[in-house]
């Protein structure tokens, strides 16, 4: 229902409904939602289709239940409703509402209840601290009476095999966030120093956290990670572009030596051999092949001349030889097209090879590009490649990781309600007006809009928490810069309630 719409949100919202709703139907496509609702309808309508499929259909188990939707958990109850052997399995504490496909909380926990549960209430990721603390919270929540449904009552449990330390939590306030971020570097560099190939995680509320600590730690000079569909992130980017400005540059020894450390960063090459070819008195390129004493240096050297001489090719014929040279399994080999593709279309606006190059790499440092949804790359989930490197991410992408040291940074009631008497709503709530729109949904108060708010936020920290294996880290500034102006933060509830044993300075 559209009629009499007075929000301009929403208007805007109708107007981009009508165009994308009429861009599917003419291009005769259907979207996910599109699929899931059309399947119910169809087991709903034709009963002789229902039953045909509800008689393969005499095992259903669903992984992530938690994260499933109401029209996901009434298709998968119509599908098992004749032989009635459907198991789900979740954790319900770890139900991100607002990122994973509009989750039915609701419709997961009353399933539980209703039906016969196994508790699966051990693990063996966390040290005892770590998942004391998890267990604390929901504790905490039960009791504090602000909201009843945060939480599934269920208490994390060791196997006998969790990590052994001591002292695992960390807790700090401090006067102003240049402390605080000092704070965070020197404690990452004591434990880079200590276990050089220790997996580090950063979990921040907000992507412009993300990029802020980024580019903080980024100019330490330490290497990081952050989770996102950025281009910038992936290793086939960074080879394509290296290899791309060596050709662009093939007489600047730095501009050789950078791109010889992205290479053997990637394992191509040998390590720790780039300040050599910065020494070069004369351009790398020009040495004397049989003078370079260095199988990886000679090496390097072949394969910069191969690809001098490819230099005449188009742009984008350039990147899938590189890409296809250094790269070799169908996932890589469909990420390699998709960025020619990418740099095709830039070609067409620009000619120039080095204004090119410039634009692509302004591109790569974008959140997501439109049109482009790269496969997984295999280096995102390479134990090896991540470690000895800070992750950087928002709490909702570290859902399913897990590090041995976890910070957890600007933790304040003003980034992250977890008192109900802080939780701050925006002056028009965008998702409940669409919902209104619905003339058979029921309005919800701004305290249940609230409680909602605070159950999110509750379940988000219960995912921060767990992620850590061995070391947890909470700190926050009293003092944050909002347009050039100092202001007050309120530290997390955390501080004086869970975290109140820890030492900490003040």
């Amino acid at each position: 229902n559209f009629d009499n719409i007075k929000d301009s949100k929403i208007a805007k919202f109708k107007i981009f409904y009508d165009e994308y709703q009429r861009m599917l139907s003419e291009s005769n496509l259907i979207d996910y939602d599109d699929m899931l609702l059309s399947s119910v309808r169809l087991l709903q309508d034709n009963a002789d289709i229902r039953e045909y499929y509800q008689d393969i259909c005499q095992y259903i188990i669903e992984d992530e239940a938690q994260d499933s939707s109401s029209i996901q958990q009434k298709l998968i109850n119509i599908l098992s409703a004749k032989h009635k052997n459907l198991i789900r399995c979740g954790d319900i504490n770890q139900a991100i509402t607002t990122t994973f496909s509009n989750a039915d909380v609701k419709g997961f926990r009353d399933f539980i209840n209703n039906s016969n549960s196994v508790k699966m209430d051990c693990s063996q990721r966390c040290t005892q601290d770590v998942w004391q603390l998890a267990n604390n919270l929901v504790h905490l929540t039960k009791s504090s009476g602000q909201v009843d449904d945060a939480f599934f009552e269920i208490y994390m449990k060791p196997t006998g095999k969790n990590p052994q330390v001591k002292n695992a939590l960390h807790s700090r306030i401090f006067t102003n966030p240049i402390e605080e971020k000092n704070y965070v570097l020197t404690e990452i560099k004591k434990v880079l120093d200590k276990n050089p190939k220790s997996t580090i995680g950063i979990l921040l509320r907000s992507n412009k956290q993300v990029a802020s600590w980024t580019d903080f730690i980024n100019n330490s000079g330490l290497k990081t990670i952050t989770r996102s569909e950025c281009l910038e992130q992936k290793a086939i980017y960074r080879v394509i572009f290296a290899v791309m400005q060596m050709i662009l540059n093939p007489f600047d020894n730095n501009v050789i030596a950078d791109g010889y450390e992205v290479l053997s960063e990637l394992g191509f090459y040998a390590q720790r051999l780039s300040p050599q070819i910065r020494e070069y008195k004369m351009p790398f390129v020009e040495a004397d092949f049989d003078n370079i004493d260095n199988y990886w240096l000679s090496r390097f050297q072949l394969d910069l001349s191969y690809w001098l001489s490819c230099s005449h090719l188009a742009p984008e014929e350039l990147a899938v030889k590189i890409g296809l040279y250094y790269f070799t399994s169908d996932i890589e080999k469909s990420n390699v097209y998709l960025i020619s593709t990418l740099i095709k279309r830039l070609s067409m606006n620009y000619s120039d090879f080095s204004q090119l190059l410039q634009r692509f790499e302004m591109l790569a440092k974008k959140p997501s590009l439109s049109g482009f949804k790269f496969f997984s790359q295999e280096d995102e989930s390479n134990r090896e490649f991540l470690k000895g490197k800070i992750q950087i991410m928002t709490l909702h992408k570290s859902k399913g990781d897990e590090f041995d040291y976890v910070f957890i940074p600007e933790l304040s009631e003003d980034n992250l309600a977890l008192d109900l008497d802080n939780v701050q709503l925006k002056a028009s709530d965008f998702m409940e007006n669409v919902r209104n729109l619905n003339p058979d949904y029921k309005t919800k108060s701004e305290i249940d809009v609230k409680k909602d708010l605070l159950c999110e936020n509750l379940r988000l920290m219960y995912v921060g928490i767990t992620r850590a294996q061995k070391y947890l880290y909470f700190t926050v500034s009293k003092q944050y810069k909002s347009w050039g102006k100092l202001k007050e933060h309120k530290p997390s509830m955390l501080f004086d309630t869970l975290l109140k044993d820890c030492e900490r300075e003040v």
